[in-house]
């Protein structure tokens, strides 16, 4: 009898064990869970608030290193791609924009690497991909992480999207913002 009575003790305490561990793992992933939800609430206020603001200046380079005029960024209209080489959600973005590059010959596309490891060739991305020299765009526009696409007109910030858009909904909705363009 003294055996079951530890036996039950050593059960109870096993669960009691591991009930704690999975108690503790769900209030760790809930907190980060609503921590992540903050921050990309912030991050789309914070995108909010540079709407119909000018692009900031910046030094960019070009994949071997040659300085590029900015000013390219700022003639018609523009989608400035924010991307990085090890980055599996700018890879699924890049692809889905490839299908798009035709659609408007009125609006250019154009990659930008703000940080992270520089594609080996030209070839890594469907459009001309340029770097943030010494990260002032990601500075000035406060990004923290990619892919995140801006649309220019001029020089001025008329959109933005965070993330990659890899859902069919997403997709649909991007498309139908381009074709809705004048």
């Amino acid at each position: 009898m003294a055996v079951s009575a530890k036996r039950w003790i050593s059960v109870v305490a096993v669960a009691l064990f591991f009930g704690g561990v999975f108690c503790a793992g769900f209030l760790f992933f809930y907190h980060r869970i609503q921590r992540s939800k903050a921050e990309s609430a912030a991050a789309v206020a914070a995108s909010k608030s540079l709407i119909d603001k000018p692009l900031p200046h910046a030094r960019i380079i070009d994949i071997n290193g040659a300085k590029v005029d900015e000013q390219i960024l700022r003639r018609g209209r523009v989608v400035l791609v924010f991307i990085t080489t090890d980055c599996d959600a700018c890879a699924t973005e890049s692809k889905f924009l490839q299908t798009l590059l035709d659609r408007r010959k009125d609006i250019t596309f154009y990659g930008l690497v703000p940080f992270g490891p520089r594609p080996d060739s030209d070839k890594t991305f469907p459009f001309k991909v340029f770097f943030d020299e010494d990260d002032s765009f990601v500075r000035s526009l406060g990004i923290n992480r990619v892919p995140v696409k801006v649309f220019l007109e001029d020089g001025i910030i008329k959109n933005g999207w965070i993330g990659a858009d890899v859902s069919d909904k997403a997709k649909t909705s991007f498309i139908q913002w381009m074709d809705g363009l004048p």
